[in-house]
């Protein structure tokens, strides 16, 4: 368990390039981070809310897949190379259910520091789910530049060469369903859920199951990785605007071609507020429409205001309830 002192400086650390990233590609950009700060410094917690039992590393010290990305992250001043995730178990009255949840950050950082919406180490937002029964997964990917990114000095969109974000949220999968006995899991009960970039991966580990993103290494990676659940909450680079494609209002409406949509796709919860200036809620939609064609199972939870990345921190608006709603989309699926 970290020390305070430490807590607080590894927090900052990442919350800094969170908030250079939070809406890089929006006209408003400086007015939209002003807020976004405004909002963190009214909010700042020093101490988690509950504390994680264990921190487990995702892949060996000496895998291919590991060095291959501190060697691709060794230029970045910000880097998070060696993703872990934390284990926030229920005191009680446990579903034998789980939920790996990926933080935002725009893939340029983790969004779990002392002023996040999820709580520092995603400590609110794993209290949340584990009052109500359910062990709560916190995944540590790694970043920048992971996933889907807005490279502010070119204007575009970019892809990563290795997408590490994924291969770690496929790693994770596979790794808490092979240890689901020791966590007292049911490992057909193992669902992702993520907040806006982590949403995004959340999208993508629920829709590229079928393939893994890294050679196997071992017994972990013999077991699924697809979830089986998703709940992708304000989630990010669903459509073609982030292929850059032009022209923008017609690639707005199209969805990604990264994702890819069939009946094989678990049931899936959209969270979205209308007025999300960073990601807007049509992100939500296109992704919403693709999989109904494709004869998925999916809703869409689409709330007047609430804004971008609202996490679990309530505002006296309309997406105060997505938290209730979830559960009882949850309860509908059979769990908790």
């Amino acid at each position: 368990m970290p020390n305070p002192l430490t807590a607080l400086l590894y927090a900052v650390a990442l919350w800094i390039p969170f908030a250079n990233a939070i809406a890089a590609d929006g006209p408003d950009l400086e007015q939209r981070r002003a807020e976004a700060m405004q909002r963190a410094s009214a909010t700042i917690q020093a101490e988690p809310v509950i504390n994680y039992s264990q921190e487990v590393a995702l892949w060996p010290e000496g895998s291919q897949v590991l060095q291959d990305g501190i060697k691709a992250l060794a230029h970045e001043t910000w880097a998070w190379t060696r993703p872990t995730y934390l284990v926030y178990s229920p005191k009680v009255n446990t579903s034998r259910s789980a939920i790996l949840v990926f933080p935002g950050g725009g893939y340029k950082a983790l969004a779990i520091g002392p002023s996040s919406t999820l709580g520092l180490y995603g400590a609110d937002v794993c209290k949340w789910l584990t009052d109500s029964g359910i062990t709560c997964i916190l995944v540590k990917y790694r970043v920048p530049n992971t996933g889907c990114n807005w490279n502010s000095v070119t204007r575009r969109h970019e892809q990563p060469e290795i997408p590490m974000a994924l291969q770690d949220a496929q790693r994770a999968i596979s790794l808490v369903r092979y240890n689901a006995e020791a966590y007292g899991l049911d490992p057909d009960r193992i669902g992702v859920m993520g907040f806006s970039a982590g949403g995004n991966l959340a999208v993508l580990s629920s829709t590229a199951f079928a393939h893994r993103s890294y050679d196997a290494i071992d017994d972990v990676d013999e077991v699924s990785r697809r979830p089986d659940f998703a709940i992708p909450v304000y989630p990010g680079h669903l459509t073609m605007e982030h292929k850059n494609k032009t022209p923008r209002s017609i690639a707005a409406q199209e969805l990604n071609t990264d994702i890819e949509v069939s009946s094989a796709v678990p049931p899936t919860l959209l969270i979205h507020a209308k007025d999300d200036p960073v990601d807007p809620s049509y992100y939500s939609q296109v992704y919403e429409r693709a999989l109904k064609r494709a004869g998925g199972s999916v809703e869409l939870k689409l709330y007047e205001t609430g804004g971008h990345a609202f996490g679990v921190r309530k505002q006296g608006k309309d997406a105060d309830r997505w938290t209730d709603d979830a559960l009882q989309w949850l309860r509908g699926i059979g769990i908790p």
